[in-house]
């Protein structure tokens, strides 16, 4: 288990043309990566730092953003990964999880670093315990190996998934 990676995570939600401001996101210091999705949030952004001054900088420049309408922070406190499917995908996760858990957090990112799909878990303060990313070589395969497993994790209460998406207006 390692302490941060570094990363805090922004999901935000959006009006009007999405692929303007995916454009004004990349060119936003700090900003590693940037996934729509689907869910109760349009965008997962990604930052490079976890460190406060930073990434509130950070934050508010991408509130500054024309179009993004509101928007939930998450810090980077403790990380597992696995290493072989960070190390394998240079695409973007197909699936973020928000997870809550009641008692031990430790075991559940334990727990998680098993799941084949997971890429990276973070523990984070904040309305959600967990924010873990999979990859796979569909949506169906993720949901069937990682995604739907969740909640038999003892600990976790509840999860809420939100899958990527490529918006066909998003520039390269």
């Amino acid at each position: 288990m390692s302490k941060s990676d570094s990363t805090s995570f922004v999901f935000a939600n959006t009006k009007g043309d999405l692929g303007r401001i995916i454009t004004q996101l990349k060119r936003t210091t700090n900003v590693g990566s940037i996934t729509p999705v689907t869910g109760r949030f349009d965008l997962v952004i990604r930052l490079k730092t976890n460190e406060p001054t930073k990434a509130l900088n950070t934050v508010e420049k991408i509130r500054s953003i024309s179009g993004i309408t509101s928007t939930q922070t998450a810090f980077s406190i403790e990380s597992v990964t696995n290493a072989k499917n960070r190390e394998e995908s240079n695409e973007p996760p197909l699936a973020y999880a928000l997870v809550k858990v009641k008692g031990k957090f430790r075991s559940v990112l334990q727990k998680l670093k098993t799941f084949p799909n997971l890429v990276e878990a973070h523990l984070v303060p904040g309305e959600f315990d967990v924010v873990a990313s999979f990859n796979g070589f569909s949506q169906d395969e993720l949901m069937e190996s990682s995604v739907e497993k969740l909640n038999s994790i003892n600990g976790i209460t509840a999860s809420e998934t939100l899958i990527a998406w490529t918006p066909s207006n998003q520039p390269q």
